[in-house]
């Protein structure tokens, strides 16, 4: 992980058990008055793969008069089920920043699933360039299902639908490509016509297939931002192979 503090320094996140446990699905998803009828059934159909991404770190800081004090540092946003017990969120809800600047990996990090409630889960790949991490569930969240990788990216003025969840909410919007930037070490950043509000960031942009066609990123400009599948697909295919034997 460049430029990141491994989990070890801020202490392991040790669980005496694991078990999936049964909670409340979510209600039936509604998609905002769209001229794209198909994106209500994609909706009611990806939905259960989107996921809420809970970080939690103690920062130890000096005060004013030289005491340390430890405070405690949290984040959550949107991420998304991969299949293989994997998900991928934004970088940004799983690393935070110490007083010195530097970032530091939270060392307990959790995934809300729908029916299935909060799974222990940890960073097994930081992409800073990407903004993206993927975070490994336990052995047991392999059985989940996850979203399927588009086998092309969207092209300019393709509908997608994005996907945010907040609490034990989940919101729907219709996003529509409007750019595809290319940047200099030749991988490129999907444009959307609305800059998309801060519970959405990490979670899921899918086709009109509902394949997982984008990873939805902290907005720049007045667009949103999201990384593209075909980088998605590369970041875990490197990940999965080098796990091999």
């Amino acid at each position: 992980m460049e430029n990141l503090i491994g989990p070890a320094g801020l202490g392991a996140y040790v669980f005496a058990s694991i078990a999936i446990a049964a909670c409340a699905s979510r209600a039936a998803v509604v998609l905002p008055p769209s001229p794209n009828a198909g994106l209500q059934a994609v909706a009611d159909r990806v939905h259960a793969l989107a996921v809420l991404v809970h970080a939690r770190a103690l920062i130890a800081e000096r005060s004013g008069d030289g005491a340390l004090k430890t405070r405690e540092a949290i984040s959550t946003a949107s991420g998304v089920l991969i299949g293989e017990g994997l998900a991928l969120t934004e970088l940004g809800a799983v690393v935070l920043t110490a007083p010195d600047g530097r970032k530091e990996v939270a060392s307990q990090i959790e995934i809300v699933v729908d029916d299935v409630g909060p799974l222990p889960a940890h960073v097994v790949v930081a992409d800073p360039a990407l903004d993206i991490a993927v975070l490994r569930l336990p052995d047991e969240a392999r059985m989940l299902a996850g979203a399927a990788f588009a086998p092309a990216d969207p092209d300019v003025g393709d509908a997608t639908l994005a996907v945010g969840v907040q609490g034990d909410s989940l919101d729907v919007l219709e996003a529509r490509i409007t750019q595809v930037d290319s940047a200099e070490d030749g991988t490129h950043r999907l444009r959307t016509d609305r800059s998309l509000p801060a519970l959405f960031w990490g979670g899921p942009l899918f086709d009109t297939q509902g394949h997982l066609a984008g990873l939805n990123t902290a907005p720049v400009g007045a667009g949103g931002t999201a990384v593209p599948a075909s980088l998605l697909r590369s970041v875990v295919r490197r990940l999965l192979a080098a796990a091999v034997p």
